[in-house]
């Protein structure tokens, strides 16, 4: 009995809907749903199957909101037919490991999108460092490579100060881990292959120079004008690092900064080189004091957060609506305030003791003047335990606001935060 390639389930969906788009192998970050409901548009997800997934992702994402729900199983044909059947019009990425197929269905239904034969460059570290340095643009000397000796072998013959290994997937969940030596390439490499495989199904590391000037994050969106691929760079942001190497921080950049226009311009030539046609782009860039702006890696998805209202805010700029902008028509226009060009700050938190949060605290915390946004766990009225990513979001015309709020936060996350084991005494009486 044969099994078909794509098994149709279906959900809650509106007659009325504008168009129907396909979100590729939507995560639980994934957005996409209720931002295109919002804008009157059908969301269907297209979920791989088991075997095509990473070991990460081996469960369906529990996403809801789409009005049906489609399995992948390897037959490109079979996947279109039914997409074609529900009368599909667009095509967008729901998460790195959907970045390939939503480029290969968006060329089957013949829509706007790039050349799948190229996916590496929207989301693989290491082809996006030889494209670069191929086409001249300031790029990290690097290797892409599974074999352990060859990177030893590449290390040797180039003798730098010290090293970054990270997986050569773009936007899964590892952190890049910096090397002295080849002796420490040699004791990080099995553990950096095992994390790379489970998050992204790919056991390809990256070995490549390790620069040491600070990192931002720049957000782009291109849409096709006049048959050109036309990039705008929305936002950039400045992330800041605690001695222990950990992100402590990352705060919004005014676009009129020298910095800004230059990070601007460089990303403008990256997103030329990486092939990119449409949709959004999150590019993490270094900048050093010899080179300028080098890219550290770029990934074909929004950087969504609990800071985009701030964000939208501050600059008028939905990051969601945006995206989907370069695919869909935009929605009707609505009346939207004037940007209020405040500043804002992402506080990053990091889980210490037993890791759960004191809801008590967590209350204290939320009440801060400029405070605008908190992750989920910090809402929680029972003590919760955080996800990997914890943060809160500072939002101001005032920078010393933000800055003593700032000092705060981080006060209540060295003293009392976090509750302390069962059996260890809390430093502070709660009210009863």
């Amino acid at each position: 009995m044969a099994i078909p390639s794509a098994a149709l389930e279906a959900g809650t969906g509106s007659a009325a809907a504008a168009g129907t788009v396909a979100v590729v192998a939507p995560d639980n970050e994934c957005r996409y749903a209720a931002a295109l409901v919002c804008q009157g548009w059908q969301p269907v997800a297209v979920d791989l199957a088991p075997r095509l997934r990473p070991p990460a992702a081996s469960t369906t994402p529990d996403a809801p909101g789409y009005a049906h729900r489609l399995e992948h199983t390897g037959s490109l044909k079979h996947t279109v037919k039914s997409l074609r059947e529900l009368e599909v019009s667009a095509v967008v990425a729901g998460s790195a490991a959907g970045i390939p197929l939503a480029e290969r269905v968006a060329r089957t239904l013949r829509l706007t999108g790039a050349d799948p034969d190229a996916s590496l460059l929207r989301h693989d570290r290491g082809a996006q460092a030889a494209t670069l340095e191929q086409t001249g643009l300031p790029a990290l000397r690097s290797v892409r490579t599974t074999s352990l000796a060859e990177a030893l072998t590449w290390a040797e013959n180039h003798r730098l100060p010290a090293y970054m290994l990270a997986p050569a997937a773009a936007g899964v969940p590892v952190e890049p881990v910096v090397c002295e030596h080849e002796v420490q390439i040699s004791a990080t490499w099995p553990s950096m292959r095992r994390e790379a495989a489970h998050h992204s199904g790919d056991e390809h590391l990256v070995v490549a120079e390790y620069l040491s000037g600070r990192r931002y994050l720049v957000n782009s969106v291109t849409r096709v004008v006049d048959g050109q691929a036309d990039h705008v760079v929305t936002d950039v942001w400045a992330e800041t690092r605690a001695s222990s190497g950990r992100l402590a921080r990352t705060d919004l950049l005014s676009r009129h900064q020298l910095l800004t226009r230059a990070l601007h311009m460089y990303v403008l030539r990256v997103l030329d080189a990486l092939g990119v046609v449409c949709g959004p782009v999150t590019s993490r860039i270094a900048y050093a004091a010899d080179r300028g702006p080098v890219l550290l890696s770029a990934v074909a998805l929004p950087d969504t957060s609990p800071a985009d209202r701030a964000l939208r805010e501050a600059t008028g700029h939905d990051r969601l609506a945006a995206a989907l902008d370069v695919v869909i028509p935009p929605a009707p226009g609505q009346l939207i305030s004037a940007p209020t060009g405040h500043r804002v700050t992402r506080v990053h938190l990091h889980p210490r003791l037993s890791g759960r949060i004191d809801p008590w605290t967590a209350r204290i915390l939320r009440g801060l003047p400029t405070v605008a946004a908190v992750s989920p766990d910090l809402q929680a009225t029972a003590p919760a335990a955080p996800p990997a990513r914890t943060e809160v979001v500072l939002s101001s015309s005032e920078p010393d606001a933000i800055e003593g709020d700032y000092r705060i936060i981080r006060a209540l996350e060295r003293e009392c935060l976090y509750l302390a084991a069962a059996d260890a005494p809390h430093r502070f009486e709660r009210p009863t």
